[in-house]
């Protein structure tokens, strides 16, 4: 019985682990296609704080992290499991 609790503690863990490696690439490449659609229009003041956001993801500060994770809304895409069930 304790080894079937620990195996599914174990379980939400490593899924828990994979949404955030997922949310935070998602991010990663949000900031980066983003700032590149800044560079290409000439919003330099835009894409240098892009850069700045996509810099402070790749320190891996939890403090950064969780800051822009506040700011940073990601857009459902369709399909998605949870833009489905969040349909009317």
């Amino acid at each position: 019985m304790v080894g079937i609790q620990m195996s599914k503690a174990t379980d939400r863990d490593l899924h828990e682990a994979v949404s955030e490696e997922l949310e935070r690439d998602s991010l990663k490449r949000m900031i980066y296609f983003t700032k590149r659609e800044a560079e290409k229009d000439g919003r330099a003041f835009c894409a240098y704080f892009l850069d700045m956001a996509l810099s402070a993801l790749e320190e891996d500060s939890e403090e950064m992290n969780q800051l822009l994770k506040a700011k940073v809304t990601r857009l459902p895409i369709p399909g998605e499991k949870e833009y489905v069930a969040n349909q009317p």
